[in-house]
């Protein structure tokens, strides 16, 4: 009775013999059929004849790490319709194996879960530590023949976009917001392609998206009675764009203020009042009115020094390069040529012509200081030194000791100047007390500046705000952009629907450029941003399910196709919320 549950199918094979190979690790079961007749798969009528028999290999479930194999004894019989086109037929085994196969369907069924959770070549080496040995291959074939799973037209259709090559090509992910599901993947982000699958799938109601204009025009002619719905996170990332570019025209304020801050209280406040904007930006005008090209580049050329380093040199030719570019584009600008053609002419994106266009001077380019492994062992060292050790393979024995795991050589260039430069302990000690103090020695770059500006006070650390209050309160126009900014932070997050004209009629007020064409944009799409400040619908899942398809694709390494990508996506989606309504419900109906 216990060789029952060894089958695969009780009902339909009887077990003759069990071997066991020792050496491979192999277990071989024998069994034949018992029913007494077969129907042909073409007419369906019984047959009773038995024209011959054949060995079925195949491959099962493992049993206690040792692979097991299957020789089934089936048979050939005669089909007894005299009108049917098939004489001879082999019986089947619809329980156990399909036609043809070389693996039962539980073997089967866990390969083809493997591959959708794994894909071909992780899916591989569990298969081996399972003892069901399969190629990478076998499990792709697997998934391919399980076909796309059904799915219903939703009535709350979420997508957004995601990168197949960053910045080259792009694709299209569509999410089921009731039910938590993928609906589809499309190849692309075009319009065209997403009103045609709109028409094809006719019932959606809502549509929430992002600030995409190929989204909102697709969704308009594939379903011009829907609700579209902009996503709330993307209207705030909108604005940071915004005020990223108005830092970007007033980085010179952001040097000043970081300059300042080097110096005592009363020198600070002296710095600050330097001339504005459009006095520098006039000043730079007049003398560039007054120098040729060729006398520029022969200027700048002469006024690097000398005495620096190659490295140092090599910074400042490049940066004479980048500035001549910068007047040539403000030539051709003065000159009414627009931004397409100084973008071809200069050989510029159009992003950095239009970058040099708005700022009031030459933007500089700012790079944050980067960090040393030896910086927590460098108070030590001073304290080692200024005791009379000056032993530099000593101290570092020392700190090896504390846990410093980098070079020798950092040391040494470290403590070299030491030797030279005894009052560098000096500065060294104002460094670190005016980072204890939130000082920067560096600027703050335009889109640190844009994230204050836009992130809840209430959440910025003492740092942060001492960072803040000098910015948008040294000028004008960025603290109407700071008080502007927070009134649509709080007008977004807590979905103040009502606020959303009068901020709109404000921004216009202030004349602010950055702002006034995220006003702009906003009125052109005013339907959807006032539905997402209304209700309740935004684009959080349809982004989450975004992270599990980046997480799936570069499983692939980069080698899967779109319809392998499109099923491994579709397949389980929504499991885990469909788990989570269950437990619900069946709490509930404890409570009950």
């Amino acid at each position: 009775m216990t060789s029952v549950f060894l089958l695969p199918d009780p009902a339909a094979l009887a077990l003759v013999a069990i071997e066991i190979e020792e050496t491979t690790k192999t277990i071989t079961a024998t069994a034949q059929t018992t029913s007494p007749e077969a129907r042909c798969p073409v007419c369906q009528q019984p047959a009773h004849r038995v024209q011959s028999k054949y060995v079925r290999t195949l491959a099962d479930l493992p049993c206690s790490g040792q692979r097991v194999r299957w020789f089934i004894q089936v048979r050939r019989f005669r089909c007894e319709n005299a009108a049917c086109q098939r004489k001879i037929f082999t019986e089947r085994l619809p329980s156990c194996a399909p036609p043809y196969a070389r693996r039962t369907i539980q073997q089967a069924t866990i390969l083809c879960e493997l591959a959708f959770a794994l894909g071909g070549k992780a899916g591989e080496r569990i298969t081996l530590l399972l003892s069901m040995a399969v190629s990478h291959d076998t499990l792709l074939r697997l998934m391919s023949r399980h076909g796309v799973p059904a799915s219903s037209t939703p009535q709350v259709l979420g997508v957004d976009d995601f990168a197949w090559k960053k910045g080259r090509r792009y694709g299209t992910i569509l999410i089921d917001q009731e039910t938590h599901t993928v609906v589809d993947v499309l190849p692309d982000r075009e319009a065209e392609t997403f009103a045609r699958w709109l028409k094809e799938h006719p019932g959606v109601k809502v549509i929430s998206r992002d600030r995409a204009s190929a989204y909102a025009d697709g969704a308009r002619q594939g379903a011009p009675d829907a609700q579209q719905i902009s996503d709330r996170f993307h209207l705030l990332v909108n604005l940071q764009d915004g005020l990223k570019r108005l830092f970007e025209r007033k980085h010179e304020i952001l040097q000043q203020i970081a300059a300042a801050e080097q110096l005592p209280a009363e020198q600070a406040q002296e710095m600050l009042l330097l001339p504005t904007a459009d006095e520098t930006k006039a000043a730079i005008e007049k003398e560039a009115l007054s120098l040729s090209v060729a006398e520029k580049r022969r200027k700048e050329v002469a006024d690097i020094p000398t005495s620096l380093s190659l490295a140092a040199l090599q910074a400042q030719v490049r940066r004479a390069k980048r500035q001549s570019r910068y007047e040539e584009v403000i030539s051709l600008y003065e000159q009414g040529v627009s931004q397409v053609a100084i973008a071809e002419l200069v050989g510029l994106n159009r992003e950095t012509v239009r970058r040099y266009i708005t700022a009031p001077a030459f933007p500089e380019i700012v790079r944050p200081k980067r960090g040393s492994k030896l910086d927590p062992y460098k108070g030590y060292l001073h304290q080692r030194w200024s005791e009379g050790q000056e032993n530099v393979t000593h101290l570092i024995k020392e700190i090896r000791a504390q846990g410093y795991q980098g070079g020798e050589s950092i040391v040494h260039d470290y403590l070299k100047d030491k030797r030279t430069t005894p009052a560098w302990m000096e500065l060294y000690q104002q460094c670190k007390q005016r980072k204890a103090q939130g000082k920067s020695t560096t600027p703050l770059s335009a889109r640190q500046a844009a994230w204050l500006f836009v992130c809840n006070p209430r959440k910025l650390k003492i740092q942060q705000v001492r960072a803040l209050e000098p910015i948008r309160l040294h000028d004008d126009e960025l603290g109407t952009a700071y008080q502007l900014a927070q009134d649509f932070r709080t007008m977004v997050t807590q979905r103040q629907v009502a606020m959303l004209e009068p901020w709109l009629k404000e921004v216009q007020e202030s004349k602010i450029p950055e702002l006034c064409s995220l006003a702009n944009g906003i009125y052109r799409d005013y339907d959807a941003v006032r539905a997402a400040l209304s209700t309740a619908y935004s684009n959080g899942q349809t982004e989450a399910h975004v992270h599990r398809l980046k997480l799936i694709k570069r499983q692939a390494y980069g080698r899967a196709s779109f319809d392998q990508l499109r099923l491994r996506v579709l397949h389980g989606s929504g499991v885990a919320h469909q788990e989570k309504v269950r437990r619900d419900q069946k709490n509930q109906q404890k409570c009950v």
